[in-house]
């Protein structure tokens, strides 16, 4: 294949890449939207999918050193790219699984990080998760059919990461000079930094989220008590973090199926709730529940560690007619 035919078979299925690019985009999101995840805080940028420029494509399949390739066009496999950018080492793995076992394509996980460190432990430079996905078989996408033999190359990266590539990419790759050992060492020192972080982070984050009301997914449990028994849907707030943290040593598998039981015999309680949910804040939340449940079965506790104003208590009290002195 000549220039002019790769030229004229590139504008004609423009638009068949892009359709590839934008199913794969929305597949993902819709994804990790299933998975409980909120796409504005799992995304550090938005996600997207860009076409390869015509004259960066011509020159890659024409003029490149080193690129000799047999067929060109169809050798070529980032003529479409799309990018992920997330904040932990951990959501990198979420993605990955999707492209594993998503069953509309065919992936090709060409290049991990990992496994590069693995092969070369001294070696510190850029980092990345790349896929090639092709359909499994012919699909249609915003009125385009695709067929099975379209690449498009996936990105996937921390925010550390990406700006660690971005800056290399615009700094090193398009110098216009040679560019000398000590800037290439600075690069590897300042990658071998962004690797230690991302670490850090996740660390970190894994730390924040491993206790007992994680390990026995008490709110979710008790979010799902709560809109069973008022009919309205609950909303978590900050407060509720520290009331938890305060009385965490009464969290254990029964928890939830004590509350319950309680609900059983007071089963007024969640008519208070209705009624109380435009006006209270600490309402609205599922939390309320454990509160009252503390209140009946351990008020000596609740009013000596009580973390926040006790106008809140003395409400919650008066509600189910028991007294906030203590005895």
């Amino acid at each position: 294949m000549n220039e002019p035919e790769f030229r004229e078979r590139w504008d004609e299925e423009k638009p068949i890449y892009e359709a590839w690019g934008g199913y794969i985009v929305e597949k993902i999101k819709e994804k990790i939207k299933s998975s409980g995840e909120d796409l504005g805080t799992f995304f550090k940028v938005p996600p997207g999918y860009r076409l390869k420029d015509d004259s960066s494509l011509v020159d890659k399949a024409f003029y490149r050193p080193g690129k000799n390739y047999s067929n060109p066009y169809d050798d070529i496999e980032d003529k479409v790219g799309a990018r992920f950018i997330v904040l932990l080492l951990d959501d990198i793995d979420k993605i990955c699984d999707i492209l594993d076992e998503e069953d509309a394509w065919v992936s090709d996980p060409c290049k991990h990080f990992a496994d590069e460190r693995d092969k070369d432990p001294l070696l510190f430079t850029y980092q990345s998760v790349h896929y090639i996905l092709r359909p499994k078989e012919e699909l249609e996408f915003s009125g385009i059919t695709i067929p099975d033999s379209i690449p498009c190359e996936v990105q996937i990266r921390t925010l550390l990461q990406h700006a660690h590539a971005e800056l290399t990419h615009d700094a090193i790759y398009k110098a216009k000079r040679t560019v000398q050992p000590e800037v290439h060492r600075t690069v590897a020192k300042s990658m071998a930094l962004i690797e230690t972080t991302d670490g850090f982070f996740s660390e970190v984050t894994r730390k924040l989220h491993r206790g007992p009301l994680e390990s026995y997914s008490i709110i979710d449990r008790l979010d799902g008590i709560y809109q069973s028994v008022t009919g309205i849907k609950p909303h978590q707030q900050k407060s509720s973090i520290v009331i938890w943290d305060e009385f965490e040593q009464f969290i254990d598998d029964d928890l939830i199926d004590s509350i319950s039981g309680f609900l059983k015999k007071h089963d007024y309680i969640p008519g208070i709730i209705v009624s109380r949910y435009n006006y209270h804040n600490i309402y609205q939340q599922s939390t309320v529940l454990f509160l009252f449940w503390m209140l009946k079965n351990k008020r000596a506790r609740l009013l000596k560690d009580w973390p926040l104003s006790t106008d809140i208590l003395d409400n919650l009290a008066n509600d189910i007619g028991v007294s906030t002195f203590n005895e």
